[in-house]
């Protein structure tokens, strides 16, 4: 099957790198979970930019499902991330609820907890930039 700019599988191999795991894709909350083996910095804790990487993720995907994707596309413009702890083994789970819906933007928050503990491991934020979709795929 020939790839186009809209097949999703494309996002599925970073997620797929991560180990991400979608839950829930609802338009009031989108969670999936992560191991944190794979995912560690060299002394064993849960990375920084897996965190982040999984706080983007959740949120560009619900924010995606508000926009009416594929026709629109959101791409982040700003995160922000409170690092509260760490996990050092077993799963976390982002989950995004929406604090701003609007025609050109999207704010989501982003809890980041550890699965097996429900320890708050992250609080994140994620500016989203809502565009339609150019015929010619790039986007400014």
């Amino acid at each position: 099957m020939e790839q186009t700019q809209h097949d999703l599988s494309k996002a599925q191999v970073f997620m797929d790198k991560l180990g991400l795991v979608i839950e829930e894709a609802t338009l009031e909350r989108v969670s999936a979970t992560m191991p944190v083996e794979g995912n560690t910095q060299p002394d064993g804790f849960l990375h920084g930019g897996a965190t982040m990487s999984l706080i983007e993720s959740v949120a560009s995907l619900a924010g995606a499902l508000h926009a009416g994707w594929p026709a629109k596309v959101v791409m982040g413009q700003l995160q922000t991330c409170n690092f509260l702890s760490t996990a050092t083994e077993g799963h976390v789970r982002g989950t995004a609820t929406p604090v701003h819906i609007g025609r050109s933007s999207h704010v989501w928050d982003v809890q980041v907890v550890a699965v097996e503990t429900g320890k708050k491991v992250a609080a994140g934020r994620v500016t989203l930039a809502v565009r339609e979709r150019r015929l010619d795929s790039r986007q400014d």
